[in-house]
């Protein structure tokens, strides 16, 4: 018995998804929510780039893909450094070093075919130069069973954010902006040439 058991596989997977972005500046609240995306694009109007700042909700999913029971005893994220961690936000986990890490399931048996959620929320404060890709990963760095097979797999996690200038709205601004300067160009033209009548 003992050597059939020790035949079953032991395959922990993991996964990680974009669930919700959530933009917020002097135009108010957007949110913007998604479905198991591992690639998720907001945009942000052209005049609030500066001062919106960008809140990301991660959903980490752990699934039992083998035959034997399993324990998820810890998970490492290794957020961006562009990304801020808040305490606050994410009860259980806890920053060491750049890394983020969560041990919440190290107590909850996982069986096979089942599946277990972490969520993560992380920030970021966007200026002009930091719009562009996100990329996050994640990792089970340590798990367990009863029986103690191995998990030969090495289990990461991985999605992406995009965060850009809305191209509408930077079309618009660039517009206005040209209107702008050619109705002042104008008006400087016409001043200068009722002022030079005068003079003559």
């Amino acid at each position: 018995n003992i050597g059939l058991a020790l035949l079953q596989n032991y395959d922990l997977k993991l996964d990680k998804y974009v669930s919700k972005i959530i933009l917020q500046n002097n135009n108010g609240t957007t949110v913007k929510e998604y479905q198991d995306e591992t690639l998720a694009k907001a945009e942000i109007d052209a005049k609030q780039i500066n001062g919106t700042t960008a809140i990301i909700e991660y959903q980490i999913k752990v699934t039992n893909a083998g035959e034997v029971p399993g324990y998820v005893r810890s998970i490492a994220d290794y957020a961006p450094s562009d990304l801020t961690f808040s305490s606050e936000l994410n009860k259980d986990w806890h920053k060491s070093g750049n890394v983020l890490y969560n041990t919440s399931l190290a107590n909850t048996k996982i069986e096979p075919g089942e599946s277990k959620e972490l969520t993560l929320i992380l920030t970021k404060t966007m200026t002009d130069s930091n719009t562009g890709l996100v990329n996050n990963k994640a990792e089970i760095t340590e798990s367990s069973n009863e029986l103690g097979i191995k998990d030969e797999t090495n289990e990461k996690g991985s999605a992406d954010v995009i965060i850009s200038v809305s191209t509408g709205a930077l079309v618009n601004y660039v517009a206005t902006t040209i209107i702008t300067l050619v109705v002042l160009a104008g008006l400087a033209y016409l001043v200068n040439k009722k002022y030079l009548s005068k003079k003559i």
